[in-house]
């Protein structure tokens, strides 16, 4: 299992912006547009080295409050909504088997869930398993693994669904830092190289003939146009 495991690394990079003498008129709302795909194998040492998935896109946005610094946690860009009563005790699995309307919370899965419960442990010994939501604005790039069927159709291959806990979690989907720290509140346009490495690609996907589908968002929380990339394969 391990050795399957999706593991997302990214590295942004700005590669344009737009002349503070003769700025253009864009929506507020974030516009990009697909450039390029490119799959890159790293080596053969499992352990160290992954094999790559290296996206560009180009955007444009009308107030260039685009981007997240990796620290920011606190909300709307928190990572997780947890949940308690009134008398401040959190909703836990324990809730789910105990208190009538609960029951309808989601069930573990080979032993935990791992979208929506969280091992709580203190000293390293396990205390409770605490129930949350993840939060879609924690992150403001989306990036979706497009699997084509034998009837031309596309199926979804979701990362956190895919293994059991504790290979679990993790998604494509990540943050690029803020780009406005230069120029806050002016138009910005450019591209946004985004690379998302695995030691699973190839064991998961081989011939398969795959496109991604992408999205971004603004801190204000505007969405950006959906695009996707043309059908490829990693061959």
């Amino acid at each position: 299992m391990h050795l399957i495991r999706g593991f997302g690394l990214f590295a942004i990079i700005l590669t344009g912006a737009t002349s503070c003498f003769n700025p253009p008129e864009f929506p507020i709302e974030p516009q990009i547009e697909f450039e390029n795909i490119q799959y890159v194998e790293y080596g053969t040492g499992i352990d160290t080295n992954y094999d790559s998935l290296i996206l560009t896109i180009s955007f444009k946005d009308g107030d260039g409050d685009l981007g997240l610094d990796a620290t920011e946690d606190q909300p709307p860009y928190n990572n997780k909504f947890f949940f308690t009563f009134s008398n401040g005790k959190f909703v836990s699995y324990n809730t789910r088997r105990t208190v009538p309307g609960y029951d309808t919370l989601p069930a573990f899965v080979k032993p935990f869930n791992c979208i929506n419960w969280e091992v709580y442990k203190e000293n390293n010994i396990v205390k409770d398993t605490l129930y949350f939501q993840l939060n879609p604005n924690y992150n403001n790039i989306t990036v979706e693994f497009l699997l084509k069927n034998s009837d031309g159709t596309f199926t979804e291959f979701d990362w956190r669904e895919a293994f059991n806990y504790p290979n679990c979690g993790i998604s494509f989907d990540g943050r690029f830092p803020i780009l406005f720290k230069d120029s806050p509140g002016a138009p910005l346009e450019g591209k946004i190289r985004y690379g998302m490495g695995s030691i699973g690609f190839k064991a998961l996907f081989s011939t398969k003939t795959m496109k991604l589908r992408i999205q971004i968002k603004d801190r204000a929380l505007n969405k950006s146009n959906i695009i996707e990339t043309p059908e490829f394969t990693l061959q």
